[in-house]
């Protein structure tokens, strides 16, 4: 009775988002507010996205997640690998257009972060987060 009400069945989240709240989570255990997702030009050209945003104090942390699970072929390469020249480019774009579209962060020192997610197949679990810190620079 009455199923119309019922909303549309969620999709299961991917592996890639399930890793990106796990590590949210890692951020946010050291004190950083995360204050947006999925961040991407949503005017006009797709510049590249931002997995998440986060601050604390006068820091504004931009984070590229790479989620690998543990004893598997890695068809994309390792998480390192992932980030390449082509990657850092379009993160940096990416970052200049939302300092532009919030410009109450341009005086917060910006850092890019790639933030290393392995996931066990064996347990279906996420076991840590390797943050490799000020990964991607260019502040010209």
């Amino acid at each position: 009775m009455f199923n119309w009400f019922k909303s549309e069945p969620q999709k299961p989240k991917t592996l890639g988002q399930l890793g990106e709240e796990f590590a949210q989570k890692d951020y946010e255990a050291q004190g950083y507010k995360i204050i947006a997702e999925n961040e991407y030009n949503k005017k006009g050209l797709r510049l590249g996205e931002l997995d998440f945003i986060a601050v604390k104090d006068k820091q504004i942390v931009f984070v590229e997640v790479k989620t690998r699970s543990l004893g598997g072929s890695n068809w994309f390469g390792t998480a390192e690998e992932a980030v390449n020249q082509f990657k850092q480019i379009k993160l940096l774009k990416a970052v200049k257009v939302f300092l532009l579209r919030n410009p109450k962060y341009l005086s917060f020192q910006p850092q890019i972060d790639v933030c290393v997610v392995p996931y066990s197949e064996l347990d279906k679990t996420f076991k840590s987060v390797k943050i490799i810190a000020n990964a991607v620079e260019d502040w010209n």
